[in-house]
């Protein structure tokens, strides 16, 4: 996989028997612990957003073939490349400490990956973090505490994070 980070060639990552998940994009850093990627959006054909994922939960990858790669209608790929802090980002807490002043992320358990949380990151500590979770309507809810072992993985700058903090900006300035 390391060539493909290098290279910046767009990859297939299945987490199968694992999770019933593909996910596809650009690898930006693999180890052990933890692979990071710059995600393609199959509907709007153009990259956003990144993910995190544990690398354990990875079963295999495969590199996209040339009509694969002829779907990509906006390579905004570059958009993304050096934007993140990689080198302060080797496990899922260390990701996590990044992201605190991140509007919203979305996070999967290794308990439920059907569902995931929304929210911003309240408090960190070495083993849990504190989400204050937000509703699809924008709406803030409850907080949620997950304990860090069992983040599976990390979603944050998508259009779907991007656009409900939006909305949660202008329902602060209407609601009052």
């Amino acid at each position: 996989m390391q060539n493909e980070i290098k290279n910046r060639i767009p990859i297939y990552i299945d987490l199968a028997p694992n999770r019933d998940k593909l996910y596809s994009g650009i690898g930006l850093k693999s180890n052990d612990e933890i692979f990071i990627f710059v995600c393609f959006n199959d509907e709007t054909k153009e990259f956003e957003g990144y993910a995190i994922v544990r690398n354990y939960e990875i079963d295999k990858y495969r590199e996209w073939d040339e009509e694969e790669l002829g779907e990509i209608e906006n390579d905004n790929s570059d958009d993304f490349i050096n934007e993140l802090p990689l080198e302060k980002m080797n496990n899922i807490f260390e990701c996590l400490s990044e992201l605190k002043s991140d509007e919203l992320i979305a996070i999967y358990t290794e308990s439920d990956d059907k569902s995931y949380y929304v929210g911003k990151i309240e408090n960190l500590t070495k083993n849990k973090v504190e989400l204050k979770l937000i509703d699809e309507n924008a709406k803030w809810i409850e907080n949620e505490i997950i304990n860090i072992k069992e983040i599976t993985y990390i979603g944050f700058r998508s259009n779907y994070e991007r656009e409900l903090a939006k909305k949660t900006f202008y329902n602060t300035i209407y609601s009052k």
